[in-house]
Order: structure tokens, then C-alpha cells, then sequence
């Protein structure tokens, strides 16, 4: 060949090494914003701009890239899903000669994301069209490239619910290292959560292992916020999603100001007690659970069965179920108003029905002691469902005041707060515990006592609803005593003049039939049937002022010779009433003689007339 022919040869042999390196170093000059920004919109379905996107090619490939948009899906609440101002990586040629991406540096700055789903429960961070049919039973891939030195800086992360909540993440500065694919990640970030400040820190698998999508990812992740810490130690089978977890989650605040303050409650809302929880923590797609999970509340021992979050289904609530059980739990101490020096004073729960809650709660508590406002109870136990326009009360029960009390209570969205329509029984009160509970002087009835109780009314908080209730009861008393001398005076015995009866006498029954309206009651009948003579009466009350107006008399077909039967009456406070002679007039003996009850529900009706005390006669004309 001669001389020429070989120098063309050689010429077209150099024409792709001399392009090659004409686009090697004019390639750092050419902006692929363009071709990247077409092909990025065509692989994920939805529209993405790129302002700016250079190449510098070498052992590290640098990218540099500014100004990055990517749509939100149709339906979401703002046009964007995320922005990024601009972003700096160093890819390794080797790496990626090889078919694998290991970058060595990424430094990305003004990053937003915005998660949330649509109205069809469509979640924007899924791209291209649905799949026909489900995606194979087994741990999603874990595509991310390996990534040994990442720092991001001024970035948010905003998770919108399904009811429009905000859940926002500042990112001020965060990142992590990996000396190589096969070692332990370490990370760190510093930001807020709603605004409270966040640092977040700790170790994970290797990249190698997060390739591995059939080996749980290990994760030991601890986040302090102000006084609290949280602790994750365990695996998880998606952990670019954080889902698939499994493992032991462990709180410790001293105050739980800042995990009020990330749930919205406000900077300074709750007391200041410690709280310590920990337990086997799972999440499992939409379901997130706490299980037997044991700690301390105000230094008292709490266990807690279950905690629960189950996130709603297209166009429902998110649902919170919890089981928990307290060895003292003092609402006072938590829930009272602050006091000053004087610490918390009585708690008031205010009553708030919403027409759609979101969530909906299932909560069921128990606990040896409680403290509210100024019940002191033991044995207590509840059951609270909020659903939509609609808050139950199942299964309350509480040892309070020597009595057994349970009920079951309804609540209604109302004007003023809610409408409460409530039924309780007491059962084996003790007199002497009871009468001390409202302040009444030493009364000379001994037993236990039971009462049937229905009430309702609407008000604004649990204890203004107390207060302004409609309350209808019965009760009796059966086993009972009550000293000799009470029925003497009732049927005004002529020998009371001489002497002072003492002891007492069996009491065969006894009933009260009561109605109050906002601390003003009657009752009627009241009837006690003794060894030596039953006695009847009616009486009016005013709680507000403990103040009570009774009138007694005695029946006498069932006194004795000396008996005058003229009535008494017992007017004034409730710890120093005046008794005297009353007149008892003869519209009030007729009321007496029809047995003429205060007005009560059916079902209390009902059990006042199977009373034996119902079908005693009027006292003696």
C-alpha cells in the first residue's frame, strides 16, 4: 500500500478518536438541559424542566445541575411536587464501564418535596401509568445508587394527610458517608419538624446490603427533639419508603412539650411530667403499630398492649386504636389547668364532637388509681369510640366514693360543645363515704346503698356538664340500720321526752326517687321502712348551695302506742340543717298517700315499683 493510501487509512481510523475528544472537552460547554429534560418527562409520565445540566467527563464524571421542576399529579394541591435550586455529583467512570453507578460526592441545595395523595388515593410519588395487575408478592427492588458523601442543605420535606394537615420537615443541613459500597453508613441531620428543632443520627447498612432487596435493611436511627429522644433499632424491607420496619422503638422525654408541639398542639401544651415508652414497632404499608410496649408516666409504671395507626382508605379517616393500662394516672397532673405555685388545679375536658374527625379514635384505658377533678377512684376502666358526628363511652367503671360505679355515656355534636345522654348504676355505696362526699353531717343510716341513675344534658366541658345536667335516679337501700331515735323523733314517740333511745333497728328497704336540673332536685318519694315504724317524706335540694328542705313523717299503722306521728322538718345547710316540728298539710299527706313520684325515665320507673318501699301508704293523718 502506498504511503498516501495509508495516511487516509490512518485518517479515518483517528476521525472517532478526534471526535471522541472534541466532545470530551467540548462536552463541559454543551448544556443537556434539553435532552435530559425530554427524556426525564417521557420515563415518569409527568413534566419535568431542567434549567441547566453540564457534563464534565474524567476518571469523576462531574454533573452539575440547576433549576429542577417536576409536576404534581392532577388533583394535588399545588402545581409542584418538587423543586431543586441546584445540585453538584462526582460519578466514578470505572463504575459505571462496569454497568453500576457509584457516586462519590452529591451536594444538593434548595431541594422541596411535596408527598401527598389524591382525592382517588393516587400518591404523587408514584410515576407512569397503574400497572394491570399487582406487582409480585416479595420486598420492592432497592435501585438507589450507591452514594458515598451526601450533604443536603436549606431543603423541606412537606407530607400532606388525607384531611389537608401539613406534616413539614426543615432540612437545614444533612447528610451521610460510606468509605466504600460494603461499609456502614453513618448519617446525621439537623432541621425541625413543624417547627420544632430535630437532630436526627445513626447508623445503616451498606449500599451492598440495600441492593440486596431479600435481606432486611439494618437501621439504628435516634432522633433528639429539645428534652425528648427516640430510639429505632431494627430492619427494614423498604427503607427508601420507611416501610417494612421491624423493631424495638424506645421514647424518652422529660416533658412531652415537643411531641405535643410536632402533633400541632402548640409550644407549650402539657405538664411537665417524664414519660418513658418502649416496644416492638412495626409498619407495614398503611398500619403502624406499637405492641407491648411498657414504660413509666409521671414516674408510674404504663403498659400499653397496643398502639395503633392504620392510615384511611380513599376518602376515610386515618384510625388510632389504643389499649392502655396505668398504675396511677392523676388527669389533674396532666390535664388541670396551671395553677402557679399551687401546681394544677382540677381538670375540665372540654366536649368537642366533630362531624368528621380525622382520625377516628378507639382508645381503651385502665388503671389501679385516677385522679380527676375531685373523684379519687381505684379499679377504673373506659372504653372511648370517636367517630364521625358521634362519641361513645363504653364499658366506665370506677371504685370511687365506697362505691362500685359503671356506665355507658352518648355524645352529640350541640351548639355548646355536645349533648351527653348518660346511664349509671352504683352499687354497695357506703353511706357514711358518700355523705362525706358532698359534704353532708354524720347521718344515722348505716349499709350499702344502690342507685340507678339516667342523665343528660349539653354543655361545653365534662364538668359544666355535670353541673347543669337533667340527673333522674333511684335508690335503695336493703341490710341496712338506722338508730332508734330517728324513728321516734319522725313519729314524734312521747317517751323521746323521758329518755334517749339507743342502738338501732333494721332497715327493710329504703327509696328515693330523685330529680335534679342543674343542682336543683326533689325527691319523691322518700321512704324508709324500719323494725320500728317507716317513715316517708319528701324533700327538696340545691347542691350549688348545699342547702336542703326535707319534711319526714312516720306512718302510723306501723309506730307504736306512743307514737304522736307529727312530722319533722330538717331545713337548712347541708352540714347544720334546723329540725323542727312541721306542718304537714293535708295536700302534702294526700301527694304522700298517691305515692306520687318525681318524674323519671320508664326504665327507672320501673325499677322505683319494684321497690317494697314503693307500696308503703302516706304517713298517718
Amino acid at each position: 500500500m502506498s504511503r498516501r493510501g495509508k495516511v487516509i487509512i490512518g485518517v479515518i481510523l483517528a476521525l472517532p478518536l478526534l471526535a471522541a475528544a472534541g466532545l470530551f472537552f467540548a462536552l463541559p460547554r454543551i448544556d443537556l438541559a434539553g435532552i435530559a429534560t425530554s427524556r426525564a418527562t417521557a420515563a415518569l409520565g409527568r413534566g419535568l424542566t431542567i434549567e441547566s445540566l453540564r457534563v464534565t467527563p474524567g476518571r469523576s464524571i462531574a454533573v452539575v445541575l440547576r433549576g429542577v421542576r417536576l409536576e404534581n399529579i392532577e388533583g394535588g394541591s399545588a402545581p409542584a411536587m418538587m423543586e431543586l435550586a441546584g445540585a453538584e455529583a462526582e460519578l466514578d467512570l470505572v463504575a459505571l464501564l462496569r454497568g453500576t453507578i457509584l457516586v462519590r460526592r452529591l451536594h444538593a441545595d434548595g431541594f422541596t418535596l411535596l408527598l401527598e395523595r389524591a382525592a382517588d388515593r393516587r400518591a404523587n410519588w408514584h410515576f407512569g401509568p397503574r400497572p394491570e395487575t399487582p406487582p409480585p408478592p416479595g420486598p420492592p427492588a432497592r435501585n438507589l445508587p450507591a452514594i458515598l458523601d451526601f450533604r443536603m442543605t436549606g431543603s423541606e420535606i412537606v407530607f400532606r394527610t388525607t384531611s389537608g394537615a401539613r406534616l413539614t420537615t426543615r432540612l437545614e443541613t444533612a447528610g451521610f458517608t460510606a468509605a466504600d459500597a460494603a461499609a456502614r453508613v453513618t448519617l446525621r441531620a439537623e432541621g425541625s419538624y413543624n417547627a420544632v428543632p430535630v437532630v436526627l443520627e445513626g447508623g445503616l447498612g451498606s449500599f451492598d446490603q440495600l441492593h440486596d432487596a431479600a435481606t432486611p435493611f439494618p437501621m439504628n436511627l435516634r432522633a433528639t427533639a429539645r428534652d425528648t429522644a427516640m430510639l429505632f433499632e431494627g430492619t427494614g424491607t423498604d427503607p427508601l419508603n420507611f416501610d417494612g420496619l421491624d423493631g424495638r422503638l424506645t421514647l424518652a422525654a422529660s416533658t412531652p412539650h415537643a411531641i405535643l408541639a410536632m402533633a400541632g398542639a402548640g409550644e407549650t401544651a402539657g405538664p411537665d411530667v417524664p414519660v418513658e415508652l418502649a416496644g416492638h414497632f412495626t409498619r407495614q404499608g398503611d398500619l403502624w403499630r406499637l405492641r407491648d410496649a411498657t414504660g413509666t408516666l409521671d414516674g408510674a409504671a404504663v403498659t400499653a398492649p397496643l398502639l395503633e395507626l392504620a392510615e384511611g382508605g380513599r376518602g376515610q379517616p386515618d384510625r388510632i386504636v389504643a389499649r392502655m393500662d396505668f398504675a396511677h394516672l392523676d388527669v389533674n397532673r396532666l390535664l388541670g389547668p396551671d395553677d402557679g405555685a399551687q401546681g394544677r388545679g382540677d381538670a375540665d375536658i372540654p366536649l368537642v364532637v366533630p362531624e368528621r374527625p380525622d382520625p377516628v379514635f378507639d382508645i381503651e384505658a385502665s388503671a389501679r388509681e385516677l385522679t380527676y377533678a375531685r373523684l379519687r377512684g381505684t379499679e377504673a376502666h373506659a372504653r372511648l369510640e370517636v367517630a364521625p358526628g358521634r362519641m361513645t363511652l363504653h364499658e366506665a367503671r370506677v371504685t370511687a366514693f365506697g362505691a362500685h360505679l359503671a356506665g355507658s355515656a352518648e355524645l352529640l355534636p350541640a351548639p355548646r360543645g355536645a349533648r351527653v345522654r348518660a346511664d349509671i348504676t352504683l352499687r354497695e355505696g357506703n353511706i357514711d363515704s358518700l355523705r362525706r362526699a358532698f359534704g353532708l353531717r354524720a347521718l344515722p343510716v348505716a349499709g350499702r346503698i344502690n342507685a340507678d341513675i339516667a342523665a343528660g344534658g349539653e354543655a361545653a366541658t365534662v364538668n359544666a356538664v355535670t353541673r347543669q345536667a337533667r340527673i333522674s335516679a333511684v335508690v335503695s337501700l336493703s341490710g341496712g340500720t338506722i338508730a332508734r331515735e330517728v324513728i321516734e323523733m319522725a313519729s314524734t314517740d312521747i317517751r323521746a321526752l323521758f329518755r334517749t333511745s339507743r342502738g338501732t333497728t333494721p332497715v327493710s328497704c329504703l327509696l328515693a326517687a330523685v330529680d335534679i336540673t342543674a343542682g336543683v332536685g326533689r325527691a319523691a318519694p322518700l321512704r324508709i321502712r324500719a323494725g320500728t315504724g317507716t317513715i316517708s317524706g319528701i324533700a327538696t335540694f340545691d347542691l350549688n348551695r348545699e342547702t336542703l328542705d326535707l319534711i319526714i313523717g312516720s306512718q302510723s299503722d306501723t309506730t307504736d302506742f306512743f307514737a304522736l306521728d307529727i312530722p319533722v322538718q330538717v331545713r337548712g345547710s347541708f352540714d347544720d340543717p334546723s329540725i323542727a316540728p312541721a306542718d304537714w298539710s293535708r295536700a302534702a299527706r294526700d301527694r304522700m298517700a298517691r305515692n306520687e313520684m318525681a318524674p323519671l325515665p320508664a326504665n327507672l320507673r320501673a325499677i322505683a315499683q319494684r321497690n317494697p318501699c314503693y307500696r308503703g301508704q302516706g304517713p298517718g293523718r
